[in-house]
């Protein structure tokens, strides 16, 4: 077995125990659901929810359930096909840290909009810079510019499905080209109201040149024009106005001649105040000599302003 294989297996280990303690506490939930059913007094009901005379025969008043927020919104890399609803307006305010083998550590700072256009359409923008070097080739360049749609929603085994067409456009420094990013999303329920599976497969052609080249590096062969990747995890939202996820992360080099990196990303955001939340992503790489950061951890603050 060659090390990439072995690079593989933590990788698999770690989403079946991920996926094994999201299933948990939404299997006890669903269990207690379906427990015995049991019943309550008129008198043991709040004022508003007694039954109201209107004639020989008698209504009870019932508030309408809460719509449940599906949309997948922290700062970390797994997506559901859900848009945002029509006029719900999303500011992200994202820092990241990262930490490389070789290389110093990286403090960035990303500013993401959301927004519900119309029905299953929500426009994508996002911008972003490396901290204390401006000097870095594509710092300040729009990386997102683009479209979520989504064409389908869940029909029984048939997942919902979306697709994120997106482009970078080059407003930073000593930036070039436009790279396109073609996204496909699919979601399927798992445990209704309490876990999904997302599978997030991606294809970018690079069109610019923004990487920083090392002259000593002799072994260098140049960027790739093409990379691909995906995502498989599970969100779990067993817990009232928090959202857990677990995904396993699969991405070409940026470089040619490298091999691709895998990775364990968790992440979670809770809705701590009515339009408010706070989000947490930590990533790690499960190759050993990543060409890439070996570990980021990511904090946002989304604002969500409702325009409609």
């Amino acid at each position: 077995m060659n090390r990439q294989n072995l690079a593989r297996i933590p990788g698999v280990a770690v989403m079946a125990v991920a996926i094994g303690l999201f299933f948990a506490p939404a299997g006890m939930a669903l269990a207690y659901d379906t427990g015995p059913a049991h019943f309550v007094l008129d008198s043991d009901l709040p004022l508003t929810a007694h039954a109201q005379e209107t004639g020989p025969e008698t209504t009870a008043e019932t508030a309408p359930a809460e719509e449940l927020d599906l949309v997948l919104s922290g700062p970390y890399f797994l997506r559901s096909a859900d848009p945002e609803p029509v006029g719900v307006l999303e500011l992200k305010f994202i820092y990241a840290f990262e930490t490389y083998d070789e290389d110093s550590d990286e403090h960035e700072f990303e500013f993401e909009l959301e927004w519900g256009m119309m029905e299953n359409i929500e426009l994508l923008f996002a911008t972003g810079a490396v901290l204390g070097d401006g000097l870095v080739e594509g710092n300040g360049d729009i990386t997102v510019f683009g479209f979520h749609t989504r064409f389908w929603e869940e029909d029984g085994w048939i997942p919902a499905f979306a697709m994120r067409n997106q482009v970078r456009l080059p407003t930073g420094y000593h930036s070039s080209g436009v790279d396109y990013t073609a996204r496909g999303l699919f979601t399927w329920t798992l445990v209704p109201d309490a876990s999904r599976l997302h599978f997030n497969p991606f294809a970018t052609s690079i069109n610019g040149n923004n990487y920083e080249e090392d002259d000593e590096d002799e072994d260098f062969d140049g960027i790739r024009r093409f990379r691909w990747g995906a995502a498989l995890g599970v969100d779990c939202t067993a817990v009232e106005d928090v959202i857990f996820t677990a995904a396993y992360k699969v991405q070409s080099s940026e470089l040619k001649g490298n091999r691709d990196n895998h990775s364990m990303e968790l992440g979670m955001e809770w809705e701590f105040a009515e339009d408010h939340e706070l989000g947490l992503a930590w990533e790690f790489s499960l190759d050993g000599d990543t060409s890439g950061p070996d570990f980021v951890a990511r904090i946002s603050y989304i604002w969500e302003i409702k325009t409609r």
